[in-house]
This record gives structure tokens, sequence and C-alpha cells, in this order.
């Protein structure tokens, strides 16, 4: 107790440059600590928007903030913490990749099991559709350089970049539509609606968010005399 009040007493005010978020196993513990701070604010990082947008509801940024816990194998963040269920995720993943050991997903965690290749590799697609899906709605973004899945050559497992030719590392991809590679199947469709609902209803995500949103901002100035 007199350790605590100490620290408290020599720190005026906390001022915290991102990221929060996507940089540990824990994030959410962090924000529980910074809650209860008695005098914080938060210079915003690109993952802790990326985040906000999710919990707001915004598809891409679910998509790729559940990308990301897959790729470094901390999905304990969302299904511990924040009550996210992510069974419907790996049912689809393992119906559809059954039989691929989608060894290009293979996380950079702990954990490198094929599941969690599997649903790796399943929202990777979901994501890729509904940022192409999203650039061709918002033309302003200038986005549109940035999808690939309209460019790639499925029979000669070739995609092109600026002009230039690369051979693909996968060409594995039953779900994608080669009239529309940006068309969400109806299983998909069903997967992100199903996430969309459990990150606006997590109401430990919500508190969160809305601390970052409230006590935060993407650019703050302060003196160097602050700790930092």
């Amino acid at each position: 107790s007199i350790a605590n009040l100490i620290q408290r007493l020599m720190i005026d005010k906390l001022h915290i440059i991102g990221d929060i978020y996507d940089r540990g196993s824990s994030p959410h513990l962090v924000m529980d600590s910074l809650i209860n701070h008695h005098n914080v604010d938060i210079q915003w990082g690109n993952h802790d928007i990326l985040w906000i947008g999710a919990g707001l509801g915004n598809r891409a940024c679910i998509a790729n903030v559940v990308r990301i816990c897959a790729r470094y194998s901390n999905t304990h963040i969302l299904e511990e913490a924040y009550g996210i269920n992510l069974l419907p995720l790996a049912k689809f993943a393992m119906d559809i990749y059954g039989d691929d050991n989608c060894e290009k997903f293979i996380p950079k965690g702990e954990e490198k099991t094929l599941l969690m290749a599997q649903i790796h590799k399943a929202i990777s697609i979901i994501q890729f559709k509904i940022e192409g899906d999203m650039a061709k709605r918002n033309p302003k973004f200038e986005l549109l350089d940035r999808q690939f899945l309209d460019k790639i050559d499925f029979d000669r497992g070739v995609v092109v970049v600026e002009e230039k030719e690369y051979r693909l590392n996968d060409t594995n991809f039953p779900t994608i539509n080669r009239e529309n590679p940006y068309l969400l199947t109806d299983e998909e469709e069903e997967i992100i609606e199903k996430l969309e609902k459990f990150f606006i209803n997590s109401e430990r995500l919500q508190k969160h968010i809305n601390f970052l949103f409230t006590n935060g901002g993407i650019y703050l100035k302060y003196n160097s005399n602050l700790l930092y």
C-alpha cells in the first residue's frame, strides 16, 4: 500500500504512447490498470484505433483484429478476456480447410496448431474480401490498388502487382468466387455477422474502448517533464 501511494504521488500525469493492443498477451489487464489510474491520457497507436473500430462494429476492423490474434496465437484475449465466441469461425475453418495444412498460415506464437492455422487462413480471406468491398464502396479512400483478389490468375497460380506477376505460395481458395472474388459466402457472412454482435455486446471491451476514446487521441503534445 505504501509503495502504491508513493507511485501515485510520484506520477502527476501518466501519458501512454500506443500501442496498448497487439503488443503483448494481456492488453485487457493493462486497460483495467489504466482505468484505475488517477490521471492518464493516451496517444493512440494504429492498433488501438483498430480495436476501437472493431468495438464499434466495423467489420474490416473486426476481421483484422481476429486475424492478428490468430497469427500470434493470442485468441484467448478474445475468448477469455472479452467473451467473444470463436467457435463458429473455428468450425467453419475446420470444414473448409480440413484437408489443407495451411502451411503459410502457421501462427507465430507458441500454439502452432493446425486448427489455429486454419482459423488464421479463414479469417484472412474474409478480411481481404471485406476490405476489397469497402474499397470499392469508398473510392475516396484510394485503396483499390491495395486489393489483389481480383488480380489473381487462379489457373496459373499467379497474382499481378503493379504490372508484374508473382507466383502464389498458396493456391487453395475454395471460398473465393472467381467472377466476384470479394463476395462473402453465406457461411462467411454469417460468421462475420456473429463476430460483429460479439464485439458490440462485449461489456468489458466496450468499457475499454470507451476509455480509450474519451481519454485519448491521435496526436497529443506535452512538455518533456512528464513521465512517459
